[in-house]
């Protein structure tokens, strides 16, 4: 079962879509995060009257490590996938390579 479904998501390249998918939401709750920081730092910082309190406007610490969870749950989820689908290659020994002449030519003195 699970064989098929790798073979459907590399085929149709699903997969990729996925795998891309699941980057782009990370960069959008990045991209998110800074635009709702940058928000709360002008309007926390906004010349008020001398009369207006000053400290009402907390930095919402929770929503920032909900969005750096939920940034790193994407990115391990995809990095997963595409380790699952796209498996490294073995690599061949280099140095025995080079030094095997190529074939049909006769070998150096």
């Amino acid at each position: 079962m699970i064989s098929k479904l790798r073979q459907v998501l590399l085929t149709q390249n699903i997969g990729a879509f996925l795998i891309a998918l699941l980057i782009w939401q990370a960069a959008v709750e990045i991209i998110s995060q800074i635009v709702r920081t940058g928000y709360w730092w002008y309007y926390s910082n906004r010349h008020e009257s001398l009369l207006a309190d000053r400290g009402s406007s907390q930095y919402r610490w929770d929503n920032l490590v909900l969005s750096m969870v939920s940034i790193a749950l994407y990115l391990i989820v995809a990095y997963g996938i595409a380790r699952w689908l796209y498996p490294p290659q073995i690599a061949v020994a280099s140095s025995a390579v080079e030094d095997e002449p190529p074939p049909g030519q006769p070998d150096a003195p």
